[in-house]
């Protein structure tokens, strides 16, 4: 384990496994209130193909600090470049990412272009068209849900310090545990994924929320990539509905849409054989670059 230090202090708890003479470098990034280790499953697997692989935690997220900046998804495309730069400053990359960390990987192309030549690959599983919302579908039982998240929104917005002072007396077995945790010792594992909030104050929380919400539909930038684009979503996802993933891949006409059956918003978890092997699929080399 690394730590990249950004600009503004944040600090990210990152992971590079592999030859550092492997053809290609995987970049996986996870989504809101996980950690590195959602790619646990993943890494043998894409190991045993040759590759380099790098994983991290996102900003606030696990191991990794919060820093100074405001958290917005701008930001975390940012760091993003900057895990880029350190981690693989040369040669092709696959780059993956999960829900949030799908949307980084939109923005970062948006904002960073001068990684696209080197993309051979964008894997993006479960990518919303546009922000996320509360509200994933239609009938009693998705009004209810969507109920209880907007509560939920709401509560972490107007009471922030409130549900800090719960969260603090919470056993840490829970994912909502506000525990930030000491500095990891050289060489440790990523922290589990249900520990991916622990150290991210109720008001980030619901800050990152509404900037993710409050995005608006730019596949344009996408376009370049052409077929190097593939999408996968989950039939029975109620966080990010398929449907919002098709939607996506309708404004890419030369990207592969994949939708996986019996699958819902732990399609990287339940179904880390599928995910490494389009992930691996990709990194066959096709071309010098």
């Amino acid at each position: 384990m690394r730590s990249i230090r950004l600009p503004d202090g944040a600090q990210l708890s990152t992971h590079v496994d592999g030859p550092a003479q492997a053809p290609v470098t995987a970049v996986l990034v996870h989504g809101l209130s996980v950690t590195a280790a959602l790619w646990r499953s993943h890494l043998p697997l894409l190991l045993r193909e040759g590759m380099r692989v790098v994983r991290y935690d996102q900003r606030a997220h696990g191991y990794s600090t919060r820093g100074t900046a405001a958290l917005s998804l701008d930001q975390l495309a940012h760091d993003l470049a900057q895990v880029l730069e350190t981690t693989a400053p040369r040669g092709p990359l696959v780059l993956a990412g999960h829900s949030m960390g799908a949307m980084t990987l939109m923005r970062l192309v948006a904002r960073h272009p001068q990684f696209a030549p080197r993309i051979r690959r964008l894997v993006l599983i479960s990518p919303p068209h546009g922000g996320i919302s509360t509200r994933t579908g239609t009938g009693p039982a998705h009004s209810f849900l969507a109920l209880g998240r907007t509560l939920l929104v709401s509560a972490c917005t107007h009471a922030p310090y409130l549900l800090d002072a719960v969260r603090r007396r919470l056993p840490t077995t829970s994912r909502w545990a506000l525990r930030p945790h000491a500095h990891p010792e050289p060489g440790a594992q990523p922290l589990p994924c249900r520990q991916g909030l622990h150290s991210m104050a109720t008001g980030d929380i619901a800050a990152l929320w509404h900037d993710l919400a409050d995005q608006q539909p730019d596949p344009g930038p996408l376009q370049q990539l052409g077929s190097r684009v593939h999408l996968l979503a989950g039939s029975l996802d109620t966080h990010i509905p398929p449907e919002q993933t098709s939607r996506v891949a309708a404004c890419l006409p030369s990207a592969q849409l994949e939708t996986v059956p019996d699958a819902t918003h732990a399609l990287p978890l339940r179904h880390a054989q599928l995910v490494s092997e389009r992930i691996s699929r990709c990194a066959t080399p096709t071309a010098h670059l």
